[in-house]
């Protein structure tokens, strides 16, 4: 009997470490660059000319629903901006995770950033999904350091995160771990994700993606 719980022990730890290197390795893999660009105002309202030095990629949520995330980058801001949130009377919600030291853990640690925009802007350092502590609602419209259209009242969200709030300053070529999501936002078993990269999870920052910072030629 010992050793038949011993053995499932040790198959149950293999096949954890397994899929913790699967997650890792797909996430290494994915890589997006980040342009420099010019400022955004972030109110949702896509003016001409204001997102073509960006550069995309998709986050897929079914086969007709497919959002586009645009991104770039001045000397002081990230900015991003999901494009059609909802869809047939759906509406999602975007996130954004960031590991600044691209430490790739199996699990979230101070300094790794977590941002939500609804209808009230949510943040977390070193952890996900705080909406409340000890009873006390944590987000608000507007919070230090980064900012959103918000209620979004649009089918694009513009977003825009500081460098010093996540304790980065630009370089050409810097590299940090990111990943994007879209979610129903419910708060129970019932809620869902969908990502950049495809194969990240939002509680192991080793599953996420790579982002460079791509600097002008001057």
């Amino acid at each position: 009997m010992k050793l038949r719980v011993l053995f499932c022990t040790f198959a149950l730890l293999t096949a954890n470490v397994t899929v913790v290197r699967s997650q890792q390795s797909a996430g290494e893999s994915a890589v997006i660059h980040i342009p420099e660009g010019k400022p955004v105002d972030v109110d949702g309202r896509v003016a001409p000319d204001e997102w073509d030095d960006a550069a995309s990629t998709a986050i897929t949520v079914s086969a007709d629903w497919i959002s586009r995330v645009r991104f770039k980058h001045d000397d002081r801001f990230l900015y991003f901006l999901f494009e059609r949130v909802t869809h047939a009377g759906q509406r999602l919600f975007p996130e954004i995770l960031i590991d600044p030291q691209n430490k790739r853990g199996i699990r979230w640690e101070k300094g790794q950033w977590w941002f939500h925009v609804s209808f009230n802007l949510c943040e977390g350092d070193g952890e996900p999904n705080v909406y409340r502590k000890a009873g006390i609602f944590q987000c608000a419209h507007q919070k230090e350091g980064w900012s959103a259209n918000n209620p979004p009242s649009t089918d694009s969200i513009e977003v825009k995160i500081s460098f010093a709030k996540i304790g980065l300053k630009t370089s050409a070529g810097l590299r940090f771990g990111l990943a994007l999501a879209l979610t129903n936002a419910t708060g129970d078993a019932t809620q869902k994700w969908f990502y950049w990269p495809q194969t990240a999870k939002i509680n192991w920052p080793s599953s996420w993606g790579t982002a460079v910072l791509n600097r002008s030629k001057q």
